[in-house]
């Protein structure tokens, strides 16, 4: 009776483990950029085995280190979506949104594209977060788990081009004194 037990345990777990998690994740996970540079990133839907009519979230980014210029939501989302409400100064969007009723959308799925622009040096997290106010749905109008995945910005600081400049000079100085030196 023990090893029906076990077996019983093991198919279950095994069931378990090969369930796919719903997520929704920042791609990439990681960017590495200059100060300056605008870059975007993608709000990315992965493993819904259910139909989904919509959904919701909310952002978080470092608004010393990235500015936000642009959601974008994907023709595919045709009804009822929002680009959410932008705090600039504390750095979040609350209830980004997105609906269907057209096509519903199962599997892997695009929810929003996010252009930034890095504005200052340093590593930002991009988080996402469960909207309270529109929660993902299915079909069945059920609402469905989700798992949210962060993604981080890293801002390199480029130096200027005088001080580039200025750099250079003063290394070719000390090849020119180093040189005479010798001669």
């Amino acid at each position: 009776m023990k090893l029906h037990h076990t077996l019983l345990a093991s198919a279950t777990l095994f069931a378990c483990l090969a369930v796919q998690a719903q997520t929704v994740s920042i791609t990439p996970s990681l960017s590495n950029v200059n100060l300056g540079d605008t870059f975007s990133v993608d709000v990315a839907a992965t493993g819904f085995p259910d139909k989904i009519f919509g959904g919701g979230y909310n952002l978080a980014f470092d608004p010393a280190i990235l500015q936000l210029n642009a959601i974008t939501i994907p023709a595919s989302w045709e009804f009822a979506t929002s680009t959410g409400l932008l705090d600039p100064a504390s750095g979040t969007v609350s209830d980004v949104y997105f609906n269907t009723f057209v096509a519903p959308i199962k599997g892997d799925f695009l929810t929003a594209t996010l252009q930034f622009t890095a504005v200052g040096s340093g590593t930002s997290a991009i988080s996402v977060s469960e909207s309270g106010s529109f929660p993902f749905g299915n079909e069945l109008g059920n609402p469905v788990a989700v798992t949210y995945v962060n993604g981080s910005v890293n801002v390199a600081a480029v130096p200027e081009p005088s001080s580039l400049t200025l750099m250079l000079a003063g290394v070719a100085c000390m090849g020119l004194i180093g040189w005479r030196k010798r001669a």
